[in-house]
């Protein structure tokens, strides 16, 4: 397997884990009150559109030359780092 290879597959994994842990959260956040509801549901939306910037980049990336996605990894875990950030945050908000 390629170091290419071995980076999408890690990167998609990872997604998958976050999906999960949006799941959770949202079924969480469902026995929470209407007010810590809607506050979740604005971090929800920040999640899902990290999400989907991370999952943009990572498929222009496999659409890329061997040599151009090396150069589009630092956006791609720029994109990662994000992504996580807001589902630490969302993670330990609703854990209050």
């Amino acid at each position: 397997m390629s170091k290419k290879d071995e980076y999408f597959a890690t990167m998609e994994s990872q997604i998958k884990k976050w999906d999960t842990e949006v799941d959770k959260l949202r079924a969480k956040s469902e026995q929470a009150g209407a007010e810590a509801r809607a506050k979740f549901d604005e971090q929800l939306k920040a999640m899902r559109a990290s999400r989907d910037a991370a999952n943009k980049k990572l498929q222009e990336m496999r659409a890329a030359s061997e040599s151009a996605w090396q150069h589009m990894q630092a956006g791609m875990d720029s994109a990662w780092t994000s992504m996580k950030n807001a589902l630490d945050k969302a993670s330990s908000q609703f854990k209050k």
